[in-house]
């Protein structure tokens, strides 16, 4: 880390700050620590925590059709009989 990067960390330790990183990245965080070689930052949020609105639905839908599908190929307890049509009254004696 250069001489002026390192100090103007440290004059923002405590505070929201978003790091740029050679490869693109970008964090967004509470500034908590700087040393000669890194800077840590508590971040307020991940990537994990803004795809999850996107997996939501189709995880939804795929176990709903997935219950369907199995519950529809699922074998009976008993095998389905034709239905026979009702006894005749018995004569009450």
């Amino acid at each position: 880390m250069s001489y002026q990067i390192y100090h103007l960390c440290r004059q923002c330790l405590g505070r929201s700050v978003y790091i740029d990183c050679h490869c693109g990245t970008r964090y967004h965080g509470v500034l908590k620590h700087v040393d000669d070689k890194k800077a840590y930052i508590l971040p307020y949020s991940t990537d994990q925590d803004e795809n999850s609105d996107r997996f939501f639905a189709p995880a939804l839908i795929g176990l709903t059709l997935g219950t369907i599908a199995g519950l529809a190929l699922a074998p009976r307890p008993y095998p389905i009989y034709p239905v026979y049509p009702p006894y005749p009254p018995y004569p009450y004696y």
